[in-house]
């Protein structure tokens, strides 16, 4: 079957373009998304909830080169903290948004967003095409279709205090707010404490600045997704954990453990099996299918996400012409823009 580009979108070609490869964990989207950028000149931009950390390569599965060395791009201040864009190379082809953080450290969102338009700006500037490739939903989304409060900052001091709070107690002071807020939430969010503090927030901050919120920055974008049968999947996802258990990955959390108290980025799956094996909880055997476990979980969460929504062009593994199929489908809607 042909694949033809979706058009729901109804895409403005005078919009800056990019490519978005998208799909579960250990599908091959770097590998795909490499082979697209070489075709299509274009850098890697990385929308991994775990590949944003440093310290962390062997059990994120980075798959960098050996000796890999980053290169810094710019340095970039957010809410009064700097970070470092770097890129890695990955068979000659630039990877952004890879070691941001410390797992000490909880990225945002709004964070992630901030950061990652600044690689694509980059990236435009010099006349490249932005490959955005990874399996995390709400980091892709928050480039191309934020939600208009992502930027909307917490309230961490307020937070302490309301997180004391009964949900009838929130209730009421959402309710002095912003009763419209509190009327179009569903029972389910109207008995969330956190939810109810969220909504709090958000209308605190549009009362305080008038409700002007940041406009989102428009992108003509082509999804392609990489569909896998789960037996399949879950196969690989196996000897994936195999292959990093033994190339690194115990070594790699003792240093963790050893560097830091508080690990907000612990919630890197693989962590907590390799911790446990290393306290004698568990045997080696058990922390490996623990993880292993975590992995197919977390790659059916991704498929349901991603599932849903109709902006993807999915192309299927076992099909013989897969590679080909998505060069095609690329090319046809990269050839659109330079009409």
């Amino acid at each position: 079957m042909a694949h033809m580009q979706k058009v729901s979108d109804t895409p403005d070609h005078h919009m800056p373009r990019v490519l978005i490869v998208c799909g579960p964990t250990a599908s091959g989207k770097t590998n795909l998304a490499v082979s697209l950028a070489k075709r299509f000149d274009g850098e890697l931009v990385s929308a991994d909830s775990r590949q944003i950390y440093k310290y962390v390569d062997v059990i994120t599965g980075k798959d960098l080169p050996l000796q890999s060395r980053a290169s810094v791009r710019q340095t970039l201040k957010y809410r009064d903290k700097e970070y470092t864009l770097v890129t890695h190379t990955i068979d000659t082809i630039p990877v952004w948004m890879y070691d941001v953080m410390t797992p000490d450290e909880q990225c945002s969102i709004s964070l992630y967003r901030f950061l990652a338009n600044a690689a694509i700006s980059d990236i435009l500037s010099r006349g490249k095409l932005p490959v955005i490739v990874g399996g995390a939903g709400l980091y892709i989304d928050s480039i191309v279709h934020p939600p208009e409060t992502i930027d909307i900052p917490p309230d961490l001091k307020a937070r302490e205090y309301r997180n004391t709070l009964t949900a009838e107690a929130l209730q009421a002071d959402l309710a002095s707010l912003d009763p419209e807020r509190l009327a179009m939430m569903n029972i389910s969010d109207r008995n969330n404490p956190r939810r109810l503090i969220r909504a709090i927030e958000i209308a605190q901050w549009q009362a305080e600045h008038d409700s002007i919120l940041p406009t989102a920055r428009g992108f003509d974008c082509f999804w392609v997704g990489i569909k896998w049968p789960i037996d399949a999947l879950s196969a690989r996802i196996r000897a994936r954990v195999n292959e990093r258990w033994g190339s690194g990955a115990i070594d790699e959390v003792k240093r963790l453990k050893a560097l830091y108290k508080v690990l907000p980025g612990a919630e890197i799956l693989g962590f907590i099996p390799i911790m446990q094996f290393l306290d004698k909880q568990v045997t080696e055997a058990e922390a490996k299918d623990a993880w292993v476990n975590d992995e197919i979980a977390y790659a059916k969460r991704q498929m349901v996400w991603f599932k849903k929504d109709k902006r993807i062009e999915w192309f299927d593994i076992t099909d013989k012409n897969y590679p080909e199929n998505v060069e095609k489908s690329v090319a046809r809607w990269h050839n659109i823009n330079h009409a």
